[in-house]
C-alpha cells in the first residue's frame, strides 16, 4: 500500500522530475512501458487540454458523509463517512497533502486531501498548474475532462485523468476549490482495471470537499479536582 501512496504522491506533486523518452519520426514524444509497449507522452485532446466545460448539474455530499476534517491552512475541508473512509499516518514528506485516506471496504481506491497557502487567480490557472504537474512526473498522462461544478454550494473545478507513474497505470478524480488564501483539493484514484466498479465511490467521496472555516487547535489543560476535604468529628 506504501508503494501506491508514494506513486500517487509522485503523480500529484507540482516539483519537476526528468523522465526517458524517445521522439516518433513526425516529433511527437512516446514512453516505453515496463512491459515493452509504449505510449504517447500526452494523448489528451487538444481542446480537452484547452478549455473548461460548465456542468449546470448541482452536486451534494453524500448523507452518509456524516465526518468532518478540516484543513489546517486554508479555508476547506471534507465531509466523508468514516464507517467506509479511514485516514493513515504516511511517513513520505511532502507538506501539501494533509490527510491520505483509504477505503476499509475496498483495499483498491485511495484518496488525498491536499491543501496550499498559494496565489492561485483562477480555477483555469490551477488546472494549468495541476497538468503541469502531472505531466512532469507521470511517463503518460490523458486528461479526460475537466468541467466547472457546483458542489455543496461552492464553484469547484472537476478533473478526470489517466497516468501511468513509475509502470502502474491509474486513474484519478478530483475536486479542486480555490478559497482566499489558496487552494483545496479532495482527489481519489484506482487502478485503471478498477475504475469503472470504483468511480462512483470515488465520485461520492470527492464530493465532501467544502467551503468552512480552518481547524484550530485549542490545548486543553486538564485540572486535577482538589482533594476532598476530611471531615472533623464534633463533640
Amino acid at each position: 500500500m506504501k508503494k501506491i501512496i508514494l506513486i500517487a504522491f509522485v503523480a500529484v506533486s507540482f516539483s519537476t522530475k526528468a523522465q526517458t523518452k524517445a521522439m516518433t519520426e513526425d516529433g511527437k514524444e512516446v514512453v516505453l512501458l515496463d512491459n515493452k509497449t509504449w505510449k504517447f507522452v500526452n494523448e489528451s485532446d487538444e481542446k480537452t487540454l484547452e478549455t473548461i466545460s460548465t456542468n449546470d448539474q448541482t452536486y451534494e455530499k453524500a448523507k452518509e458523509a456524516t465526518f468532518l476534517m478540516k484543513s489546517k491552512r486554508v479555508e476547506g475541508g471534507v465531509y466523508y463517512n468514516p464507517k467506509v473512509w479511514r485516514i493513515i499516518k504516511s511517513d513520505i514528506n511532502f507538506p501539501a497533502i494533509e490527510h491520505v485516506f483509504t477505503n476499509s471496504t475496498n483495499p483498491n481506491i485511495f484518496a488525498l486531501f491536499i491543501s496550499e497557502n498559494a496565489p492561485i487567480q483562477t480555477l483555469k490557472n490551477l488546472k494549468e498548474l495541476v497538468i503541469a504537474g502531472v505531466q512532469k512526473n507521470a511517463t503518460y498522462f490523458r486528461l479526460k475532462e475537466a468541467e466547472y461544478r457546483t458542489i455543496n454550494d461552492i464553484k469547484v473545478l472537476h478533473m478526470k485523468y489517466s497516468v501511468n507513474a513509475k509502470g502502474i497505470d491509474l486513474e484519478y478524480m478530483g475536486n479542486y476549490y480555490l478559497t482566499g488564501d489558496g487552494y483545496c483539493s479532495i482527489t481519489a484514484y484506482t487502478f485503471v482495471n478498477k475504475y469503472e466498479e470504483n468511480k462512483k465511490a470515488m465520485e461520492s467521496f470527492i464530493n465532501g470537499i467544502a467551503n468552512v472555516e480552518k481547524s484550530q487547535v485549542t490545548e486543553i489543560i486538564e485540572v486535577a479536582p482538589p482533594p476532598p476535604m476530611s471531615s472533623k468529628k464534633t463533640k
